[in-house]
C-alpha cells in the first residue's frame, strides 16, 4: 500500500490570543495562501469531500434521510429483522454534531424510532480516505454504524460488496467491528472481518478506512488495526463508486436483545465530522 500523507482539519476552529502581533499573523496569513496555491504533491490525499456538521439541520445537499422498515427500499425490516422505524425528525444538527437519536417510540407499526442517513448521488467516491468522528452509546441493542455501500450495483446484495468502516453494538461493548460483505463466484454471501478491542468511555473516536485497487485498510484513533488485500477476497467488487451511510438500527440480526427500559430516554450516536480524502488522480 501506498502511505498517504495529508493534513487532517481541525475539529474546533484556530482561536488566536490577542498578543499575538499582527505581523505573525500576516505571515500566517500568508504561508496557508502559498500552501492554498502549491500544486498537489503526487501520492498526496487531499480533502475532496467533507461535513463538519456546524449548521442547524441536516444539509440535503450532502445527505439523504432514509425513512420507514425498509420495504420501501425493498428490504423489509432492512434485511436484517430490525425494530425501529426510521425518521427525518430523529437526525439533527446542532451544537457542532449530528446527533442520531434513538428511542423507545411506537411508530410505523415498530417500537422504536432512529435514524439512517447517505450520501448516495451526493457524496460518491472511488479509493481515498474516509474517516469520521463519532461517539456511542452501550445500551443494549443498539447498533451503531458507520459504512458504504455501491451507488451503482450491477447486482443485488452483496454481489456489489458493502465497507463497514465501524459498527458498534451495545451488547458487546468491549469490541467495534471492521468487515468486508462479498459475494463467491456463484454469488453467495461471502465476508472478512475482524473485532477489535475497544473501551467506550463515552468519547468521541476517530474511525477511518483507505481503500486503493489493491487493499482496504481500517484505522481507530490513527492506529492501523486491520487490513484485507485483493487477492484474499474471493470476488473483489470495490473498484467502483460508494456512498456513505451513517444511522443507529435497534436489535436485529447482530443488534441483538434491546434493553427497552433504557431506551425509554432518548440514546444517541454524534458524529463531530466526516471527510473523505483523495489522491489527485482519485478526484
Amino acid at each position: 500500500m501506498v502511505m498517504y500523507s495529508f493534513v487532517k482539519l481541525s475539529s474546533s476552529p484556530l482561536k488566536f490570543r490577542s498578543s499575538i502581533s499582527i505581523s505573525v499573523v500576516a505571515l500566517l496569513v500568508l504561508t496557508l495562501a502559498g500552501c492554498k496555491q502549491s500544486d498537489p504533491v503526487e501520492g498526496e490525499l487531499f480533502l475532496v469531500w467533507s461535513d463538519e456538521f456546524d449548521g442547524t439541520e441536516l444539509d440535503d445537499n450532502k445527505w439523504e434521510a432514509m425513512i420507514g422498515d425498509g420495504s420501501n427500499y425493498g428490504l423489509w425490516l432492512w434485511g436484517n429483522n430490525e425494530e425501529q422505524y426510521y425518521r427525518a425528525e430523529n437526525a439533527t444538527v446542532s451544537g457542532g454534531y449530528l446527533k442520531i437519536k434513538a428511542q423507545a417510540q411506537e411508530f410505523g407499526g415498530q417500537d422504536y424510532t432512529s435514524a439512517r442517513i447517505r450520501t448516495k448521488e451526493k457524496g460518491d467516491f472511488k479509493y481515498g480516505r474516509v474517516e469520521a468522528s463519532i461517539r456511542m452509546d452501550a445500551v443494549g441493542g443498539l447498533w451503531h454504524a458507520f459504512w458504504m455501500l455501491p451507488t451503482d450495483a450491477v447486482a443485488s446484495w452483496p454481489v456489489s460488496g458493502e465497507i463497514d468502516i465501524m459498527e458498534y453494538v451495545g451488547n458487546q461493548p468491549d469490541e467495534v467491528l471492521t468487515t468486508l460483505h462479498f459475494a463467491d463466484q456463484f454469488g453467495n454471501h461471502q465476508y472478512e472481518g475482524e473485532p477489535h478491542a475497544f473501551v467506550n468511555q463515552n468519547d468521541f473516536h476517530e474511525f477511518a478506512m483507505e481503500w486503493d485497487e489493491n487493499e482496504i485498510v481500517w484505522f481507530i484513533d490513527d492506529e492501523k488495526v486491520y487490513t484485507l488485500f485483493r487477492p484474499q477476497i474471493a470476488t473483489w467488487p470495490f473498484d467502483a463508486q460508494f456512498h456513505i451511510l451513517l444511522n443507529v438500527a435497534v436489535g436485529g440480526n447482530l443488534g441483538g436483545e434491546v434493553n427497552q427500559a433504557a431506551l425509554s430516554v432518548p440514546r444517541y450516536m454524534y458524529v463531530d465530522y466526516v471527510r473523505v480524502y483523495q489522491r489527485q488522480q482519485e478526484s
